[in-house]
């Protein structure tokens, strides 16, 4: 555990906490999406991690903590992720789930653009920048965690979750 923060301290403007609960619950929330397609039942999970360049160490780092809470995979699905930087990402549609750390607004737009209509979901480490990013998902810590989903991108990518996830969520 030591370890880990560490690794998280050269960066002291993430909460460990929080990155640590949204790496365990963002990708089990993704997955329930019911529009999700897989080739079949053993196909992975796709995950991207997008990350500035100055978070290279973060975005390691979470893809470790990634595979550890969820044992390498999820539901029935193995999980395969990869981290990428911002001025990378051009065409990421062939992924089911898109995680961003720490972003400026042009980098939220740019990560919003690439995946427009693609069906993937997208979460965001800055929940209060969910709504302007246009990214779907982003859990914030309260007494507990609450859920956020932004409201205009569930509509515009026709996001199908099940009526009990959105019951326990904060629609924005």
């Amino acid at each position: 555990m030591m370890l880990a923060l560490t690794s998280f301290s050269c960066n002291a403007s993430y909460d460990t906490f929080l990155l640590d609960t949204q790496l365990t619950l963002l990708p089990k929330i993704a997955i329930l999406e019911k529009n999700l397609i897989f080739a079949n039942n053993k196909s992975p999970f796709k995950i991207l991690i997008v990350y500035d360049r100055e978070d290279d160490d973060i975005a390691k780092s979470s893809m470790k903590t990634l595979m550890r809470n969820l044992n390498g995979r999820i539901n029935t699905h193995p999980i395969l992720i990869e981290i990428l930087p911002f001025d990378k990402v051009d065409n990421v549609a062939s992924y089911h789930f898109i995680y961003v750390l720490k972003a400026s607004v042009s980098q939220l737009k740019k990560v919003h653009t690439a995946t427009t209509s693609s069906g993937t979901i997208t979460a965001i480490y800055d929940s209060n920048k969910l709504a302007e990013s246009g990214l779907l998902l982003s859990i914030q810590m309260e007494r507990n965690p609450v859920i956020l989903i932004n409201s205009k991108a569930l509509k515009e990518n026709h996001f199908l979750f099940p009526d009990s996830l959105l019951e326990i969520t904060r629609i924005l």
